[in-house]
């Protein structure tokens, strides 16, 4: 994953593709674009604005280099969580929204009443990771464990094979898809411990994972690199192998929405990821392409 954030990090230097902040932008971008699809199906006729899930989001930046390349379309990627791209998406102020989970029943009526038809495509094949400090001797959980971990049955490393010493929570925002999959796979119907600390991004959760030894997140897989330590589930290693056949338990799809099916350069663009180039640029990055 250090691969990915240095090849991103490469392409912003060298102004090939841009990325927007998450606050602020939405009023912004609405008033410069408009709501009416140009002839090119995108909201503005010369680039493509997404929004939603970092995840997927990694996916998208990596695509835009080629897409600038070969269809001269810049790629705006806008880094929020899944709730915020879908909304972004159903008030026509994106022409993706990236999302680690499928959309809701509540979220596809509203899109409907606004005259919006959101059509998902899947992108790749994802995992959630449970994530520890590398200097923790712990290398593995099962889900029971987990869920006693952020109940808060269990508040100390020893409980679970670790050293003595209380375990430090940390969890993602409301409206990610990476906090609602954690929840649904994880923890049920028990209730989460009042002593988690709620972080923005996974950018945040590997960071305080790195600065804090007691620590424990969950990060989307491809966020992983050597600040953190990864750690089975049920024994099983998040591997290609096991996230294609589903045996890892914290497995998921990465998606990208459109309103409507997509056409011209939108539609190669959520299609990119089945062609051979797109299926390379996945695997060279680590993640997983739909078979």
């Amino acid at each position: 994953m250090k691969r990915t954030v240095s090849f991103i990090k490469s392409i912003l230097l060298s102004f090939v593709l841009f990325s927007i902040a998450a606050s602020g932008t939405l009023k912004a971008e609405s008033a410069q674009i408009g709501a009416l699809l140009s002839p090119t199906g995108l909201l503005s006729g010369n680039y493509i604005i997404t929004d939603g899930a970092p995840s997927t989001g990694l996916i998208a930046n990596l695509f835009a280099f080629d897409f600038l390349k070969t269809d001269g379309v810049v790629v705006r990627v806008n880094e929020s969580d899944s709730e915020r791209g879908i909304y972004t998406l159903i008030y026509k102020n994106c022409d993706i929204a990236n999302t680690t989970r499928l959309i809701n029943d509540k979220e596809l009526a509203e899109a409907r009443a606004l005259g919006v038809n959101p059509v998902a495509h899947t992108v790749a094949l994802g995992a959630i990771a449970l994530v520890v400090h590398p200097g923790n001797p712990i290398t593995g959980l099962t889900i029971d464990q987990i869920r006693k971990i952020y109940s808060g049955a269990y508040t100390n490393w020893k409980q679970v094979g670790g050293l003595n010493r209380p375990i430090v929570l940390l969890q993602r925002e409301q409206g990610s898809g990476t906090e609602e999959t954690f929840g649904d796979i994880v923890m049920g119907k028990t209730q989460l411990s009042m002593k988690v600390i709620t972080l923005f991004n996974n950018r945040e959760i590997r960071t305080r994972i790195n600065a804090t030894p007691n620590a424990i997140g969950y990060i989307g897989h491809g966020w992983i690199d050597k600040s953190v330590k990864a750690l089975l589930v049920n024994g099983i290693d998040h591997t290609p192998e096991t996230i294609k056949n589903r045996s890892y338990p914290l497995c998921r799809n990465l998606y990208m929405y459109t309103n409507g099916k997509p056409f011209g350069v939108l539609k190669r663009f959520v299609e990119y990821s089945s062609t051979f180039d797109g299926k390379e640029r996945l695997i060279e990055n680590g993640f997983i392409p739909v078979e």
